[in-house]
């Protein structure tokens, strides 16, 4: 039991303030309710800013006494208006606090009296309704401002609550979160006052809110997210939620502006995307469980034009591989050797233009992949278009989502598939558009321009976190149903299931909530998680750092040795931060303080 339950049940009696403590509305401002419900419909143009002034004119004729809600709709600026709209408006934008509302339940099973005191304009009833359509039924008695004529902040509703319930001031503990009305009003009596917290604070990481939107997108975040307790659930919830959400309205807009329109969400990256999509209301989807390793086979069996080296050449890892390792990667059998190179011979496949060893290399991987070696390497091929033939991508319509970068598999589908395609994107780099055209590949974030530095220093970590939690894709096998994928196993990291839980659990409860028709925009969407990943903590360094992923070879995103050892062998570190994907990451977990990480990542990139 806590420090706040064993004080409680000393006493035989609790009250409690209602807003901000028991309740929280989903705007940023209680004012902000009228602007709502202008925003949606549920009041003429103009209506927030004379509700507001009605309200001010109301409390100048209504001193010293309390004003109530008959009394505001009364001012000739509300003429004709129905105050039921403000109390259907208040009941959609209230949410109970999680910690409150379980110490209330608490308070009940032990049997308690429990009241509820609020300096509120809205009638006793109205307040009611709002305390029981958020999980608070029942009650010993609630004391209302607008129904006695008197505040909390004179302390003469406390009076009243003691003189209306016959309860003697030492008999009551009162939470409550101003310091004006709660604390020095109910001490005017002689009641103890505990202070509640009051509105949750802004989540972590997301920046503050510059426009009506963000301050309600912001507040609802705080107010829901506060009664996540799972750490790494939260993080989804608050951080990659709204990044979720976000994409997934500008995909659906995007399907709707296409005849026949058709999202195929490409493995596995964008699982999370299509589960988002899904709770967004789309419904045409598929899941193409490709890789560029499982269409690299059939790739091979492509006429090899010069273009189609530079193809293969993009399908590749982009990393320093040796011939075995290529042949592995191509589908080749374990064993497999290429006629006149060493398995060993190593190729820097990043390299661009590529260079005559390397064109010659690839030329000599499709020769042999014709050969009585290639023989599993064109079953895989025939495996591979069999499953793509499932899908008919070239039905008019269909829209590739995928992560992006360079489009390079938007490309390949194309090749395989003989027709063009449509890709929309994440993000990409300056390598998209130069071979695919604006139109042909679309992109949400930043105004479809390539990715600053500080988007691809943490790609590879946002794409694990999205990513289905399940092995890569090798290939495909034949079964009575038709190929089915042949994936790796993998063992899900229990961190990565609850981010990914709470992200789709965002994604639902947005949807439903008072706000679900104003998705984030790409800017505000993005923000948090580049914040996070240029300024982690030492326990996100840490957590997501320990996460496998693999393009060709496997490697954990920021996993450094023990600092002593890199004392000893500087050259090692060099090595390991060169070739961790998560820099900033890599050197948290290294160094251990909380120092500006990023701003030594952009120096140590400018030097490099």
């Amino acid at each position: 039991m806590s420090e706040i339950d064993r004080l409680a049940g000393r006493y035989p009696a609790v009250a409690f303030d209602v807003f901000d403590t028991l309740i929280h509305r989903d705007v940023s401002a209680p004012a902000e309710v009228f602007r709502w419900m202008e925003a949606h419909g549920r009041a003429p143009a103009g209506f927030a800013a004379a509700r507001t002034c009605a309200e001010a004119e109301a409390r100048a004729m209504a001193a010293p006494r309390e004003v109530t809600l008959a009394g505001i709709y009364a001012r000739p600026r509300l003429s004709g208006l129905d105050p039921s709209a403000e109390l259907a408006a208040e009941r959609e934008l209230c949410t109970a606090d999680a910690g409150m509302l379980a110490f209330y339940r608490r308070c009940r099973e032990r049997g308690q009296r429990v009241y509820a005191v609020s300096d509120m304009y809205l009638p006793e009833e109205a307040v009611r309704g709002l305390l029981a359509g958020c999980g608070y039924p029942d009650w010993d008695g609630v004391f209302v401002s607008s129904e006695h004529g008197v505040q909390k902040r004179s302390g003469r509703l406390f009076r009243v609550f003691l003189q209306q319930t016959g309860l003697r001031a030492g008999q009551v503990l009162f939470f409550g979160d101003d310091r004006r009305a709660d604390q020095i009003g109910a001490a005017l009596v002689g009641i103890r006052c505990v202070r509640t917290p009051g509105a949750p604070p802004r989540p972590e990481y997301l920046p503050p809110p510059q426009t009506p939107a963000e301050r309600d997108r912001t507040a609802w975040l705080a107010n829901h997210a506060a009664g996540i307790g799972d750490a790494q659930e939260r993080f989804g919830y608050t951080v990659l939620g709204p990044l979720a959400a976000g994409f997934a309205a500008w995909l659906q807009a995007q399907c709707a502006a296409c005849p026949g329109g058709r999202l195929v969400f490409l493995a596995r990256d964008m699982y999370l995307m299509q589960q988002a999509a899904r709770l967004a209301g789309a419904r045409d989807t598929d899941y193409l469980r490709v890789s560029r390793q499982s269409l690299v086979p059939a790739l091979l069996m492509r006429p090899m034009t010069p273009q189609a080296v530079e193809l293969l050449a993009d399908a590749l890892p982009r990393q320093t591989m040796s011939v075995d390792e290529l042949l592995q990667f191509c589908g080749f059998e374990t064993g497999a050797s290429l006629p006149g190179y060493d398995g060993g011979q190593r190729f820097d496949l990043r390299a661009r233009p590529l260079g005559q060893p390397m064109r010659r290399l690839l030329l000599a991987v499709s020769a042999c992949s014709r050969t009585p070696a290639g023989g599993q390497v064109r079953e895989s091929a025939a495996a591979v278009r069999a499953y793509l033939q499932r899908f008919d991508l070239g039905r008019p319509g269909t829209l590739l989502v995928d992560i992006g970068s360079g489009g390079t598999t938007q490309r390949v589908l194309q090749e395989l598939c003989g027709a063009p395609l449509t890709g929309l994107y994440l993000a990409c780099d300056n390598r998209l558009h130069k071979h695919l055209t604006p139109q042909a590949a679309r992109v949400w974030l930043y105004g479809g321009a390539p990715a600053p530095l500080w988007f691809w220093m943490s790609q590879p970590l946002l794409e694990y976190l999205i990513s289905e939690p399940c092995g890569a894709t090798r290939g495909y096998r034949q079964t009575p149903q038709g190929p089915m994928p042949v994936q790796d196993r993998a063992d899900p990291p229990r961190t990565l299931l609850a981010v990914q839980r709470g992200a789709l659990r965002f994604a639902a409860e947005w949807k439903a909530g008072p706000h679900g028709d104003a998705t984030p925009g790409p800017d505000a969407a993005i923000a948090p998680f580049i914040a996070m990943a240029r300024r982690p903590s030492l326990w996100e360094a840490a957590c997501f750092g320990d996460f496998t992923l693999e393009d060709g070879v496997r490697f954990r995103l920021a996993a450094p040795r023990p600092l002593g050892e890199y004392l000893r062998r500087p050259a090692l570190l060099k090595r390991d931060l060169a070739e961790s994907r998560w820099k900033i990451g890599f050197l948290r977990r290294l160094l251990r303080l909380p120092l500006p990480y990023d701003a030594l990542y952009a120096l140590l990139k400018r030097r490099g």
